[in-house]
């Protein structure tokens, strides 16, 4: 007790954890054996209107490739051009008027 209050103590019950990730794997398996009984026509049907509920926004691509970027020693870095994702990152904040680049590096 501290000042007078029960304090909560959380434990992990692994064999109920394990239980439900055994029925998670079940229930996919199960759907899984499922959609490969259905006909051709129903599982079209059903993709697409998956595709139309969840896969209906599409991050747009910018592609920063046409830049050129004058002032930078580059051969000083020990490279000979910027990476295509650095150059596609710098066209995205032209193209939205600015904003923050925090991103890993992608290296070809």
């Amino acid at each position: 007790m501290i000042d007078g209050e029960m304090k909560e103590v959380k434990v992990r019950d692994s064999e109920s954890i394990q239980l439900a990730n055994s029925k998670i794997d079940e229930i996919r398996n199960g759907f899984t054996d499922w959609l490969h009984e259905q006909s051709q026509k129903f599982k079209d049907r059903l993709a697409d209107r998956y595709n139309r509920t969840f896969n209906c926004f599409v991050r747009p691509d910018y592609d920063g490739s046409h830049q050129e970027f004058p002032g930078p020693d580059l051969k000083g870095l020990g490279i000979s051009d910027l990476y295509k994702s650095q150059k596609d990152a710098v066209w995205l904040d032209k193209l939205n008027g600015g904003g923050i680049i925090d991103h890993e590096v992608l290296r070809p």
